[in-house]
């Protein structure tokens, strides 16, 4: 199905509005995070670690697309700091798996249960479209592969 394409002006209101409605989402969790010494790579981790339970190290970097590299010191900190559990595979010991602790999944519950709760309450705002938005981000996101 084809649909018309959008002014310039209207994509740039909608630019603007994704850049406000992302800071919105992540302004209270950042916040916590910086009493800890943490950032949002270090909640990013927390949220992926929590949703694919006991995934090795290439898995997570599989599922947030983003490189070793990138994930390694945020990772350690978080292990060192008692937020992740690092085990080596039962199976194979060349492979590290990861879960959070009691601790990490406290702080991941209490971060992403504010924006649980923002979201909850813009669906409801707007009239619960959480499909269509959902199909939006998801046409965006595919543009990263995967």
């Amino acid at each position: 199905m084809m649909t018309e394409s959008l002014s310039p002006e209207d994509l740039d209101a909608t630019l603007e509005t994704l850049h406000f409605a992302f800071r919105g989402l992540v302004a209270e969790p950042d916040a916590i995070l910086k009493t800890y010494g943490l950032s949002r790579i270090h909640h990013r981790l927390l949220f992926f670690i929590n949703r694919y339970n006991d995934l090795s190290v290439n898995e997570l970097v599989e599922a947030m697309r983003l490189t070793k590299q990138a994930i390694h010191k945020p990772l350690k900190t978080l292990a060192e700091q008692g937020y992740v559990d690092v085990r080596r595979d039962d199976n194979d010991k060349r492979i590290k798996r990861l879960s959070l602790t009691e601790q990490g999944k406290a702080l991941q519950a209490h971060l992403t249960g504010i924006q649980h709760k923002l979201l909850n309450e813009s669906f409801a705002e707007t009239g619960n479209d959480h499909e269509g938005w959902r199909r939006v981000m998801e046409a965006m996101a595919r543009r990263l592969g995967g």
